[in-house]
């Protein structure tokens, strides 16, 4: 059995990733597991390889917490292309057609409340969703017919905030979106396409925000890399709980923490009047000197703990 690379000690916490165009999501997992010296990644939600923008990536004991980044609001600056659609949906794909005119940017605008709100969507076709195990990509690439059913998602904002119809026959709208977690902007394009009469495909994508992360406070690989060669990468790290303020924290103190290295419930005195507070089953960051020790639930007596983040005190006591 292959042995498992060990962690590089402090090489936990949240990092913001400014993802550049043609590599995958998992690309960029992959090259940082090896610039960091970590294996354990993992992310709040993936981009198609042709996207830009913010990957938000949850290294070593923040990999407990990756499910709580996944369900945040996405924010996007986005480019559609009308005139064909595409089998993908955007601009990797091979071309469908012109189905019609082209639309004016007035036309397109009147049709914009149908596709904000609370909407059904069907995910594109060349998409990560699986059908019987296998992913829908590997079935529309192998030639057969693909049928997804549609889901709810929810596009908060889709304002179109310029226009190009220099190219009369490809008319270029650009927009600003924020859409719930799952929602595929390419299917968006896809969608509005046929309503228009024309189909439309997406030509360029960049996340700009996700949950309460910005891509401005993102970093390029190439200074992710630079900080890992001069031993300063720890410096880009976010704490383990970055962007989980809306879970309410407690100060436990030492005499919490001992409880906590070894996963025992703590009595409700040991919160402090924040944590008492807590609605009995909602979840709280169990906080030691300001740093989060562990994840845990209210209970009548004090606070379950749920996920732990320090070390038990038998692994410290063989140190």
């Amino acid at each position: 059995m292959a042995r498992r690379r060990p962690s590089t000690p402090g090489i936990d916490g949240v990092l913001l990733v400014d993802k550049p165009n043609g590599p995958t999501s998992h690309d960029i997992v992959a090259k940082i597991r090896r610039i960091a010296g970590q294996p354990r990644i993992g992310h709040g939600g993936t981009l198609d390889p042709f996207a830009t923008g913010l990957l938000v990536l949850v290294l070593g004991r923040a990999t407990r917490l990756a499910s709580l980044h996944l369900g945040g609001a996405k924010r996007y600056q986005a480019t559609f292309s009308f005139g064909w659609a595409t089998t993908t949906d955007d601009l990797d794909g091979d071309r469908l057609g012109t189905l019609g005119s082209p639309p004016t940017q007035v036309e397109v605008e009147r049709l914009l409340p149908r596709f904000r709100g609370a909407v059904e969507q069907v995910p594109p076709t060349h998409s990560a969703k699986r059908t019987d195990g296998v992913r829908a990509y590997e079935r529309a690439r192998s030639g057969q017919v693909v049928e997804l059913a549609p889901r709810p998602v929810e596009i908060k904002r889709f304002d179109v905030v310029g226009w190009d119809d220099s190219h009369s026959e490809e008319p270029l709208m650009h927009a600003q979106l924020e859409v719930s977690s799952g929602t595929y902007v390419r299917a968006i394009a896809r969608d509005l396409g046929r309503a228009a009469g024309s189909g439309a495909h997406l030509v360029t994508l960049r996340r700009t925000g996700s949950g309460v992360f910005a891509v401005e406070n993102a970093h390029t690989m190439e200074q992710i890399a630079a900080a890992a060669v001069s031993g300063h990468l720890r410096d880009l790290l976010l704490p383990i709980d970055a962007g989980l303020d809306h879970i309410p924290a407690s100060e436990v103190g030492v005499r919490g923490e001992a409880l906590l290295r070894d996963g025992i419930a703590l009595p409700e005195a040991m919160l402090d009047g924040i944590g008492q507070q807590v609605d009995l089953g909602g979840q709280m960051r169990l906080l030691v000197g300001g740093v989060i020790a562990a994840l845990g639930r209210r209970t009548a007596f004090g606070a379950q703990p749920e996920r732990v983040f320090v070390e038990s005190n038998a692994l410290m006591g063989h140190r």
